[in-house]
């Protein structure tokens, strides 16, 4: 396989000119070629059917990169090994795993009884303090309904005596208005 198929690029030896072969003239590929030709040159002998004039030179280096594109010639280079397959994909079934032994099992269950237990005793034990706090709060507030109760009825006995001093005042008055 040549240096051009192993990166994939053509060589169109039509359009070409000497020039572009000079990479190979610095690997002792061919001899060195006459002068290039400019670019419009080349194109426009190409399209005449033909190549330019002086185009032979060109059409010696290109029957000799050809022998030895063809294995006819010594090109200096060991061939390429032939291009290597991919690795076969993994196998798709997962593997069956490493049997866990049945105490291991029996260990693993009673350990989540323990802790089940243990987090259900907390939650009890939560539940019961918010309850007790709860309760005691109750009975706070209790008391203190009480001792406003109290106080209001005690306002209430003090506004109904002012009353009812102002009553008899007021009967007072109007019996001095009255004998006077």
């Amino acid at each position: 396989m040549s240096l051009l198929a192993t990166l994939g690029l053509e060589l169109d030896r039509a359009l070409l000119p000497a020039s572009g072969l000079g990479w190979l003239v610095d690997y002792g590929k061919l001899p060195l070629a006459p002068a290039p030709l400019a670019p419009y040159e080349v194109l426009g002998g190409a399209l005449e059917g033909g190549l330019p004039g002086g185009g032979e030179p060109l059409a010696d280096l290109l029957a000799i990169y050809c022998r030895s594109e063809a294995g006819q010639g010594d090109s200096g280079l060991a061939p390429l090994p032939p291009p290597q397959q991919p690795p076969p994909p993994p196998p798709t079934s997962r593997p069956v795993p490493y049997p866990v032994p049945a105490t291991t099992r029996g260990d693993r269950k009673q350990k989540k009884r323990d802790q089940n237990k243990s987090a259900a005793l907390r939650y009890r034990q939560r539940k019961r303090a918010e309850g007790e706090a709860l309760e005691g709060e109750c009975q706070g507030l209790e008391a203190r309904n009480r001792e406003l109760r109290e106080r209001a009825e005690s306002v209430e006995r003090e506004i109904q005596y002012v009353k009812d001093l102002l009553i008899e005042v007021y009967k007072a008055r109007s019996q001095r208005t009255r004998s006077s």
